[in-house]
Formats: structure tokens, C-alpha cells, sequence
């Protein structure tokens, strides 16, 4: 059976409130069946993720405690952070330097929790823990996530937008995938992760914007095509931002 990773920190300043994310967060945990899920918190934190999924009984889930200052892109790269807000594109969307961490953790999260893996799972999924925003989703949810639907050597991700320069190398404020959502075989996760953060400090030389993943995600896509399956989602009954729901479920 294949793990879903995620995380919850509940942060100061965020792109929507604390109520709606608990209620988001509500909305996946509650509805999912029969799953594995591994869930990165804060000891602040803990006690509130613990609440809301304890109460789902068909779910088996494990809980690992990372601070924010822990991770390693705020360990390994403490120097960088400050710069990257003043260079924010859009600093008024409501996010910022914490959200930069983890969105730029996920992969770091998912190599994590391939080493520990406590579900002895082949695949895993990434899967941000508020985006079941809209009730639409939860038909999806006690099938998700389908095994047999999850990719054996590439990476699923939802492709929202096509490339009309494939030797493009920087991407700011480009939006070509979803990176809320994605998953795979172990090995094509370990592989990208190790690409990935090239990739970051790539972007990190050559004074680049990296608060959003998804534009590395981008360049990585670019050079190594071979290790990703882009999912259109063409018939999406859902936000397409958020459509891994549909396709792993059907």
C-alpha cells in the first residue's frame, strides 16, 4: 500500500487562515479510507494534527516532529531566506519565509520518509494536507489512492499549463505544474530529490526567485523528462489544480 507524506504548521503569516486550513485539513482527513499517511509537525502543532486524525479510525498514520528551523533547507541554506522575501514577486499573496521552507522541503519530507518508511511502501505520494477545498473532492477520497494508478518509474504530476520554450532554464512567475500533488515509485522520488536540490542552489547562484517550488520543479521537468508522467486533466470534475484526487481514485 502506498504512503501518502504531508505536513502541517500552523504558521503567523499564511495564504489563508487558520480556521479554513483546519477546516481543509478536516475535509481529506476525515474522508480518506483505509490509508497510510505520514504527517511532519511542530511540537506546538502536534497536539491539534493529533486531534483530527485520531478520530478516523480506518487510517494509519505515523507522526514525525520537525521544526521549522530543522528542516534542511533552513540547516543547510540559513543564509538565503531574507534575501528571497525581498525578491518575492507577489509579497502581498500572504506568504512568506516559512512558506518558502516548506514548500521547498517537500522532497526532503518524501526522502525522509522513504528511509523511515513505517508502512514498507514502494510508492509514496506527496499531498498538501489543506486542498480539499471543495466538497466535489470527497467522492474520490475512500478510493484514494489507488496503487495500481500511481506511476512504477515516473514521477504523476499534474500538468496545468504547456511549455512554449522547452529551452527555457529559469522560471518566476511561470505556473506549469501543480506542485500541491504529486507521487511515485521510491526510487524515481530519490532520484529527483537529489536533482531537485541542485536545481535550488542553481537558482540560488544566479539570484533567482525559488519561494515556489513549482518553478524548479519546472527546469527539473525540462532536463529530464524521462522521470515525470505530466497528467493533463482534461476530464476534471475537480480544481485541476488538485485533479491527482481524480486521477489516482478512478
Amino acid at each position: 500500500m502506498a504512503t501518502i507524506v504531508t505536513c502541517y504548521y500552523l504558521l503567523d503569516k499564511s495564504k489563508h487562515s487558520s480556521s479554513e486550513y483546519k477546516k481543509w485539513i478536516n475535509n481529506l482527513i476525515s474522508n480518506l479510507k483505509n490509508v497510510n499517511i505520514i504527517i511532519f509537525t511542530s511540537n506546538k502543532d502536534r497536539s491539534q494534527i493529533d486531534d483530527i486524525v485520531k478520530k478516523n479510525n480506518s487510517i494509519t498514520y505515523h507522526i514525525i516532529e520537525k521544526e521549522i528551523k530543522e528542516l534542511i533547507v533552513s540547516t543547510k541554506y540559513s543564509d538565503i531566506w531574507e534575501n528571497q522575501y525581498k525578491m518575492d514577486p507577489t509579497p502581498n499573496c500572504g506568504r512568506g519565509i516559512d512558506c518558502y521552507k516548506i514548500w521547498n522541503n517537500k522532497f526532503s519530507f518524501l526522502k525522509e520518509a522513504i528511509e523511515i518508511n513505517p508502512f514498507n511502501s514502494d510508492k509514496f505520494i506527496w499531498n498538501d494536507i489543506g486542498n480539499v477545498r471543495n466538497s466535489n473532492v470527497f467522492k474520490y477520497l475512500n478510493d484514494y489512492p489507488l496503487e495500481k494508478n500511481i506511476s512504477n518509474d515516473k514521477l504523476d504530476i499534474v500538468l496545468l499549463n504547456n511549455f512554449n520554450n522547452n529551452s527555457q532554464l529559469f522560471f518566476q512567475n511561470d505556473v506549469h505544474f501543480s506542485g500541491s500533488m504529486f507521487g511515485g515509485h521510491k526510487n524515481v522520488i530519490l532520484q529527483l530529490e537529489k536533482l531537485y536540490y541542485i536545481y535550488f542552489e542553481i537558482y540560488i547562484k544566479k539570484n533567482k526567485f525559488i519561494g515556489c517550488d513549482q518553478q524548479i520543479i519546472s527546469s527539473l521537468y525540462l532536463k529530464n523528462k524521462d522521470k515525470f508522467n505530466c497528467i493533463i486533466p482534461h476530464n476534471s470534475t475537480i480544481d485541476p489544480w488538485f485533479y491527482i484526487y481524480q486521477y489516482y481514485s478512478t
